[in-house]
């Protein structure tokens, strides 16, 4: 339930996909501005509805709300990953141009919001409560490619690694082994309890990355999506 429920309430949003990272803390306090058209506006969900994505400036940096008919979902902050071998990912019949960390949150209201119409939304919503502290809010990690295929214009797409490029998992993994290296405490479901340090969050999220992309066998061109619901 709890891997199904992060699939679903990740509000960068994607297909079926396990997060980098979950935590009960944000690492990134705002986010950056993404090139015109990068960021969809629309997102259509399982249940019929329609997800609007609008910017909203902040008095440093931006953030892209995500909004149901019934109200606010949630929201997404995106940081350029640096010196990150872009060659490495595979864009069929393109390129990737750009590296972005996406941290999503979600709270329990807006997932219900999301999941509205679905027999499971309660069950979910109620699920982002659990484990320490009962939080009511989730923050979500992946990394998504600037990317550009033929005279398309660049928009984001979900960084797959390993064989059958199926999701994050093995960057989650190298994130994982990274942090146990460098010092940063995940509890036993692997959530990031509290933030001692942002840069070295950071650093370990990056560092994870450029690992799994090391090994190979990663691409991008899986666009922001929702599952059907």
């Amino acid at each position: 339930m709890r891997r199904w429920l992060l699939a679903l309430a990740i509000l960068l949003p994607l297909t079926g996909c396990k997060p980098v990272l979950t935590a009960r803390v944000p690492i990134l306090p705002t986010g950056n501005e993404l090139p015109a058209g990068a960021v969809p506006r629309d997102l259509p969900t399982g249940t019929g509805d329609t997800l609007t994505v609008t910017e909203e400036k902040m008095r440093v940096g931006m953030r892209y709300v995500v909004s149901a008919p019934g109200g606010r979902v949630g929201s997404i902050a995106f940081e350029p990953v640096p010196d990150i071998p872009l060659t490495r990912i595979q864009v069929p019949g393109g390129e990737a141009r750009a590296v972005f960390l996406a941290q999503g949150r979600v709270t329990q209201a807006g997932l219900e919001r999301l999941l509205h119409g679905t027999r499971h939304a309660k069950d979910l919503a109620r699920t982002l409560t659990e484990g320490v502290g009962n939080a009511e809010e989730r923050y979500l990690f992946a990394f998504f490619a600037l990317m550009r295929q033929g005279t398309d214009a660049p928009r984001l797409a979900l960084v797959q690694c390993g064989v059958s490029h199926s999701g994050q998992e093995p960057i989650a993994k190298a994130f994982q082994a990274q942090a146990a290296r460098q010092g940063l405490k995940l509890d036993a479901d692997g959530d990031l309890i509290r933030l001692p340090n942002r840069d070295l969050a950071l650093s370990v999220l990056f560092q994870g990355l450029r690992d799994a992309l090391a090994n190979g066998d990663c691409r991008a061109d899986l666009p922001l999506q929702l599952p059907d619901l």
